[in-house]
């Protein structure tokens, strides 16, 4: 894909290099304290916080959020301390949350949860920049329409916390849905608008959004190996 892009605008391979490589080492690093977190007491956070749902919800959002703003704020000024700050924030929300997933995984079985989450979660990663490179469209109002599924997703996890776990099921599916919109977005920036200036900033947004995506299958490969 890489390569047919190329031939158009010869822009790609710095593109996808570029971005690619940090964005793949903030996701190994990443994924690799999910596993260490979760072989520590660590992982129980993860439990005690979603007892109540939408604490949960609540507490890693603003985590994640804050980490995000930060981080983006910081790279855009060049203030290194405050993207240090945002990105370790970020590590560590998504390391609390992936560890207390996997934990629920018979410890032999943990590095196959993970194998095979990061294999599903770069599969659907092909598949959506495959979907924005062919369409070869605008894909802005992909990131209203993920903010509207996180929006909603929030909503029926605090109807779901006091009323009925239908509702909890529903909220899942559409945060999973609004961090697919926002990858999807990520990846026509990279397309659309790429600046060699801000190729760290695209790089975030892609980590940020694959790890999003990455926690949710994994919520679905730990609960099918839990139940087996």
């Amino acid at each position: 894909m890489a390569q047919t892009y190329s031939s158009r605008t010869r822009t790609a391979h710095p593109k996808f290099r570029n971005v690619a490589v940090p964005a793949a080492i903030l996701i190994a690093v990443n994924v690799a304290l999910m596993f260490l977190v979760a072989q520590t007491p660590l992982a129980a956070v993860n439990d005690l916080l979603f007892s109540t749902p939408i604490l949960g919800l609540i507490v890693f959002g603003a985590a994640l959020t804050g980490g995000n703003v930060l981080a983006e704020r910081g790279l855009e000024r060049g203030q290194v301390a405050v993207a240090g700050v945002g990105i370790v924030l970020l590590q560590g929300a998504y390391a609390v949350f992936g560890g207390g997933i996997l934990a629920r995984v018979p410890q032999a079985s943990q590095g196959v949860a993970l194998g095979v989450t990061l294999v599903v979660t770069v599969a659907m990663t092909i598949a959506v920049a495959g979907y924005v490179y062919v369409r070869d469209r605008d894909f802005d109002h992909w990131n209203k329409w993920a903010l509207g599924a996180f929006v909603i997703g929030a909503v029926l996890v605090l109807v779901g916390s006091f009323v009925t776990d239908l509702a909890l099921l529903g909220g899942f599916l559409f945060i999973f849905l609004g961090f697919m919109f926002r990858l999807g977005y990520e990846i026509w920036r990279v397309r659309a608008s790429y600046d060699p200036d801000r190729s760290l900033i695209h790089a975030l947004g892609i980590y940020v959004a694959f790890t999003g995506v990455f926690v949710h299958v994994l919520q679905i490969v730990a609960r099918m190996m839990a139940d087996r």
